[in-house]
């Protein structure tokens, strides 16, 4: 299996165990190990590296929220 199909299978794995174990995947936090998947497999080693170069980025909308303080951690 190639690593983008490998990918999108990780992703879906996710989706369905959040389906079938909803208290276990609340919202944000699937959101996010859906994200770390994909920042992996983009290369990033954690998700301060990433979020840090959105920072860096006027134009995101990331760097946005945070310089006008609308950021939920």
């Amino acid at each position: 299996m190639d690593k983008e199909l490998m990918l999108l299978d990780q992703i879906e794995e996710i989706r369905l165990k959040a389906i079938e174990e909803p208290q276990n995947y609340p919202i944000d936090n699937t959101i996010r190990l859906i994200t770390a998947k994909v920042a992996e497999y983009l290369g990033f080693e954690n998700r301060n590296e990433w979020t840090g170069k959105l920072k860096n980025h006027t134009e995101s909308k990331y760097a946005t929220r945070l310089s006008e303080n609308r950021f939920h951690i």
